[in-house]
Formats: structure tokens, C-alpha cells, sequence
């Protein structure tokens, strides 16, 4: 009888030794998770600025990429005068050729009406004295200035008019040939004007700000296009221009197979 009172106080003893084991260890637990809550606590604001920190580094090293990337070039590099140079003249000498490009609304490379583009083209063979240019010839110098998505279409010229072309298009032969044809004109003094204020290429786009005034083939130049603010008189001699009066456009060209074809002006408001 005593072994069994015995072991049950011993029984009774080793729960109570249990018992207070498991209250220890909720304890001990409980003070880690404080203690854990207590850095988090302490540190997160210095981890969130680490984050951010990182983040900042990112965008810089972002940002610098980008500006590495950005190419300005100077307003009279020949290079860049010649991007509008070359798509604005005309053997013709018609003064109003630029408003293809500059007028009131966005102007695409397949926008432009096929005359102009044989006008484009015409300019080196006639000055090369080339006698006879084939249509893949004649077609690949186009869309050297307007890009190889270019459809150039020369049965469909309508060459009447004040264009006067150096060659005659033989359809059934798919050839230009080169035709005597005595040009005059009569346009008065007062022209078109532009100036190039800026020039930056970033991924092979070529984009150029540029200013515009306007003539009237009379007495008047104005600084937009549909002539509404005049800007001053013609005098007798070509006036020297504040073109930030002028009317602001924006032109883009690519870099295709190596050359710098146009893709769009358009009025920048």
C-alpha cells in the first residue's frame, strides 16, 4: 500500500516538473518572438532605405545607359543639313516644295506624292548626266531618301504643270530616259526659310527641331503656315530672321541600310 502512495506522489511530482518544463519553454519562446519583432521592428526602416537605395542605384544606372545612348550633333553639320536638303529641293525650283513637309498637320515618308519623289531621285541623275536610269535604279534612289517601304509608282506621275522633269518614264521598257526640257519660272522674291535649332539621334532616330517662316510669292513673310502673323516685309534683299518667331517642327529620320530615310514631320504646338 505504502509502494503505491509512493508512486503516485512521485507520478504527481514528475508532472509538476513537466508542467513547469513546458512553462519555461512558452516562455523562452515567447521572449524570441518579442526579441525577433523588436529587430524587425528596430531595422525596417533601415532595410526599406536599403531597398530604396538600390532602387535609386538601378535608375541611375538606367538613366546613364539611356544618356550614353543620346548622340547631339551640331545644327550646321552638313550631315544634318542635308537630311532636309536633300528631300526639299526640286530641279523645278518650285520655292513652295518645303510645305510637303511643313504645313499644318503630321506628314508621313508615305504621305509623299510620287512627283515629289521622282523630283528627289531626279536630282543625282541629272546631275551625274545619266542618259537613261532603269525603274529598279531609279526606285532604289527614292527610297534612299523615304525608306524601302517607299512604293514608288512613276506610271501614275502626272509630270504637267510647273515640275519640270529631266526625264520621260517609258513604261512599256521599265525606263527613264533623258529629254531636253528648257524650265522658267516666274516666283517672286519672297520664300520659305527654315532653320535647324536642334539635332540628337538616340537608337538610330535622328530627330531635328526646326523653325519655319513663311513667304507669300509677294511682299510678306509670315510666321505660320497659313500665313495669318505676319512677321515683317520684304525690302529688296532677304531679311536676316529671329526665327524663334518662326513655326516650331519636328522631323524624324531612321538609320536603313545605312542611309537616313525620312519618316515624319509634324507641327510641334
Amino acid at each position: 500500500m505504502e509502494n503505491k502512495v509512493e508512486q503516485l506522489e512521485e507520478v504527481k511530482e514528475t508532472k509538476k516538473k513537466g508542467g513547469k518544463g513546458l512553462i519555461v519553454l512558452v516562455i523562452l519562446l515567447l521572449l524570441i518572438c518579442c526579441g525577433l519583432g523588436a529587430f524587425i521592428f528596430m531595422n525596417k526602416d533601415k532595410l526599406i532605405e536599403k531597398e530604396i537605395k538600390q532602387v535609386e542605384k538601378e535608375n541611375e544606372k538606367d538613366s546613364v545607359k539611356k544618356c550614353d545612348e543620346v548622340k547631339v550633333y551640331e545644327t550646321t553639320d552638313k550631315k544634318v543639313k542635308d537630311l532636309i536638303g536633300n528631300i526639299s529641293v526640286s530641279l523645278g525650283g518650285e520655292w513652295k516644295y518645303f510645305e510637303t513637309y511643313a504645313n499644318n498637320k503630321k506628314v508621313e515618308a508615305k504621305d509623299i506624292e510620287q512627283l515629289r519623289a521622282y523630283h528627289i531621285a531626279e536630282r543625282r541623275f541629272f546631275q551625274e548626266n545619266k542618259q537613261s536610269i532603269t525603274l529598279d535604279e531609279f526606285t532604289k534612289e527614292v527610297q534612299k531618301y523615304l525608306g524601302k517601304n517607299y512604293e514608288f509608282k512613276p506610271e501614275s506621275i502626272n509630270y504637267k504643270g510647273g515640275s519640270c522633269p529631266q526625264y520621260n518614264y517609258d513604261a512599256s521598257k521599265k525606263i527613264f530616259n533623258k529629254q531636253q526640257t528648257a524650265c522658267g519660272w516666274t516666283t517672286g522674291p519672297v520664300g520659305i526659310y527654315y532653320d535647324i535649332t536642334k539635332a540628337s539621334e538616340l537608337n538610330n532616330e535622328l530627330e531635328l527641331s526646326v523653325r519655319v517662316i513663311f513667304g507669300d510669292n509677294n511682299d510678306t513673310y509670315y510666321s505660320d503656315y497659313a500665313r495669318t502673323k505676319e512677321l515683317q516685309k520684304y525690302e529688296g534683299y532677304t531679311p536676316v530672321f529671329d526665327f524663334s518667331k518662326g513655326s516650331l517642327y519636328k522631323f524624324i529620320f531612321k538609320l536603313e541600310d545605312g542611309n537616313y530615310v525620312f519618316v515624319s514631320s509634324e507641327p510641334v504646338n
